[in-house]
């Protein structure tokens, strides 16, 4: 028994002491995390948009961020009321406000909606602490006959912060009270349904108190609650799950509560240990991608998952030593000694008759639920507020600009053309080309440079090189379009699409004026480009380029835990098939079912799903395999290992799987879309590994494959009977196998790490 355990039973007291000192150390802590989160984290920092931006910010003196006042007068004109809006804006850290006066286009065709573009000079996170002062100011100032919305980035960053904690909240209060149903059912113990659900309490407290430590060390986003408490509610209810229910059957068996917990945490604690590891592995592959969005949710789920173990395998020993038998205590019925048993009791095992056919059938159902995810689109709104709920504010003034006014000139694609000033000559011959190219490409509506701007081509070079030939209007637009920054010439080229900044048409646009660039491009010219779309672009790209490392790091990692745990190559190779089945199943399913029109899905969503689902469906495989394995290991023929490790844990799977998908399920109610995408497409696939993989496809295949699962060390002679379909009569009977009621004492050499 390993040290952190002895001690847990011979000091169970002073254990649970110290836990609770760490927990009314970090409640503090925990309380004050949604202050030190961030918003965005859905663009690649190292991205080449990224860097044409900060050329903009530093060429142009444009403001790093700005807010939309929108204004909507519906009984007639809101003009009048620009003024007013103009004044409550101003603060500290407004650099500049444009209106209508400089932009008579920003007036909607009736003339009861326009908007207000306010820039800051403060980053993201101090904007976007300013959108409830902005808000409420401007609707005092106006007066209640014009409505007001807040919107742009660091305002629909301040929404999806406040709507993530919302989220969490909602779910929690969802989820509790159905794990309080679902482990009464499958305990039918107050006691030990308690047991789990206030150790998963401790498990969220503790690592949003970790969190709030490392988001003064980083930047974490809203997302990193939302994955504690999806992961966390999970792992840390299933693990004391899995250990509770050996427990008692090994109480039922006549052992003491010393013994029983020493062998429980022998055999299934050691089971918990490498689920929980696997876990770790899985989601640590997000760190890969290198930005904030994946950052966060690899903090978040191995934070999580790691708390959750060491509770497992300290703080719920010391729990049980104490509580002993008494963990039966508040039992729904009289359980006399045939019912207490029933816990250790092993029920027949059945199987169809022909595996190969059940196998080849449930491939061919995987493969075609899998089918719709081929069509899928990964695509992260960056300029959209969609991801939203309707009705919050930012949301409402964004559709609003976009029905009344138009968003598109709002979003150009913008070509960021450098230069060393003695190539000047070589910059605007590229940066004409690129307009002339831009006018024709498929996308594009209009094409704005300063070979457009109406200058003869001729006395263009010295117009722009001191101003000779224009009148302040010219001088202002040249301005915004050309200019010179130390020894650097900086011009751009802005291409306003045909279609909404977050569409296929803009982002095939922006594809299209890439491949131009790199065969266009002058000599001594650098072209990059900025833009929402871009940066969408960019992030997208990211993740595809992310995607083959990250399976690949989750496979390899995965593959040498589980053969460190089975001491086989044949299970963990298995247990990656049935992952990748079970992922790309969910996926088609989230496929129909959520996604919209032209069939696109957060970026974000297919890799959460793959990490989350590859960590957590390992303790499926690592329960029954275990179980399999250890009666092999006690002599039990391949068959009935088989079979009667499926029979002794299906009970136990099914409970572990309803109490993730009532996690799951109670985050499809989050009005976070790439959240809501995560809960259908999780307890899709909890569903899936559950019911179908663990309880069908693994058995047969396991069935199938023979005595060689169990690697060359384990391999014994096998009985007659002891064949892949069993006899005849056996397979045309249902294959029933009948196990003795208790098996016999698991050896020190029947450990799981054999």
């Amino acid at each position: 028994m390993k040290n952190p355990i002895s001690l847990s039973v011979r000091r169970p007291r002073t254990v649970i002491a110290a836990w609770l000192l760490l927990l009314a150390l970090a409640a503090p802590f925990a309380l004050q995390l949604e202050g030190a989160l961030k918003a965005g984290g859905f663009s690649n920092p190292r991205g080449e948009s990224v860097h044409a931006q900060r050329t903009l910010e530093q060429a142009f003196k444009e403001a790093p961020n700005s807010l939309l006042v929108v204004l909507h007068d519906p009984s007639g004109s809101v003009q009048g009321a620009v003024t007013q809006a103009r004044q409550a804006v101003q603060r500290p850290g407004v650099t500049a406000v444009t209106d209508e006066r400089t932009h008579p286009e920003w007036v909607s065709k009736d003339g009861r909606t326009t908007f207000l573009q306010v820039g800051f000079t403060g980053d993201s996170t101090t904007v976007q602490n300013v959108v409830p002062d902005v808000r409420r100011d401007v609707r005092a100032a106006v007066g209640k006959g014009v409505e007001v919305d807040v919107t742009g980035g660091p305002a629909l960053d301040y929404a999806l912060n406040v709507h993530s904690k919302e989220d969490v909240t909602r779910a929690e209060m969802i989820a509790f009270p159905v794990l309080f149903v679902v482990l009464l059912l499958v305990f039918r113990s107050v006691v030990a349904m308690v047991v789990p659900l206030v150790l998963a309490g401790f498990t969220l407290a503790v690592t949003q108190a970790l969190g709030y430590g490392m988001a003064q060390l980083t930047d974490i986003n809203s997302l990193f609650g939302n994955i504690v408490s999806m992961v966390g509610l999970a792992v840390a209810v299933d693990y004391s799950l899995f250990i509770i229910k050996r427990f008692r059957e090994e109480l039922a068996e006549g052992r003491d509560a010393p013994a029983a917990v020493e062998r429980s945490m022998r055999t299934v604690g050691h089971s918990v240990l490498f689920s929980g590891l696997a876990v770790v592995v899985a989601l640590s592959a997000l760190f890969i991608p290198r930005a904030m969005s994946f950052t966060s949710i690899a903090l978040g789920g191995t934070a999580v998952a790691v708390v959750a173990v060491a509770m497992a395998m300290t703080l719920l020993p010391a729990v049980l030593s104490l509580l002993g038998h008494r963990i039966n205590a508040g039992t729904l019925r009289r359980r006399g000694k045939a019912a207490a048993a029933a816990d250790a009791a092993p029920q027949p095992g059945r199987f169809p008759g022909r595996p190969g056919l059940v196998l080849a059938a449930l491939l061919v159902g995987f493969t075609a639920l899998a089918w719709p995810a081929t069509q899928l689109t990964l695509r992260v709104p960056v300029a959209s507020a969609s991801i939203l709920p309707s009705g919050d504010s930012a949301r409402v003034g964004m559709e609003r600009i976009k029905k009344d006014i138009g968003i598109r000139a709002m979003f150009p694609v913008q070509v960021v053309l450098t230069a060393d000033a003695k190539d000047s000559s070589a910059l605007l011959k590229t940066a004409t080309s690129v307009a002339e190219h831009a006018r024709s490409a498929n996308g594009a509506d209009g094409v704005q440079a300063v070979s457009t701007l109406g200058l003869p081509a001729g006395s263009l070079p010295q117009a722009l090189a001191d101003g000779t030939g224009l009148d302040a209007a010219g001088r202002a637009a040249v301005g915004q379009l050309w200019a010179k920054v130390g020894d650097t010439v900086v011009t751009r080229v802005l291409v306003t699409p045909d279609a909404d900044p977050d569409s296929s048409a803009a982002h095939h646009l922006v594809s299209d004026l890439r491949s131009h660039l790199k065969s266009e491009t002058g000599p001594g010219v650098t072209a990059e480009l900025a833009g929402a779309t871009a940066t969408g672009s960019d992030f997208d790209s990211l993740v595809l380029h992310s995607v083959p490392l990250v399976v690949l790091t989750v496979a390899l990692l995965s593959f040498l835990i589980l053969f460190l745990a089975f001491r086989s190559t044949v299970l963990p190779l298995l247990a990656l098939a049935f992952n990748l089945l079970v992922v790309g199943a969910s996926l088609g399913f989230l496929a129909l079912v959520a996604s919209g029109t032209d069939h696109s899905i957060n970026s974000v969503t297919p890799l959460m799903l793959f990490a989350v689902m590859f960590g957590l469906s390992m303790d499926y495989m690592v329960i029954m395999i275990g179980r399999m394995r250890e009666m092999r290991l006690d002599g039990a023929a391949h068959r009935d290992a088989v079979l009667g490790g499926l029979a002794r844990t299906a009970g136990l799977v099914n409970g572990a799987a309803a109490i993730m998908v009532a996690v799951f399920v109670s985050f499809t109610s989050a009005q976070i879309s790439i959240v809501r995408e995560l809960g259908i497409s999780l307890a899709a696939a909890v569903v899936l590994d559950a019911i179908v993989i663990r309880r069908l496809v693994m058995p047969a295949t396991l069935l199938l494959l023979g005595d060689r699962v169990w690697g060359r060390k384990h391999r014994s002679a096998a009985p007659a009977a002891d064949s892949v379909t069993g006899t005849a009569a056996e397979e045309a009977a249902g294959a029933t196998t009948v196990l003795p009621s208790t098996g016999p004492e698991l050896p020190a050499s029947g450990s799981l790490l054999r």
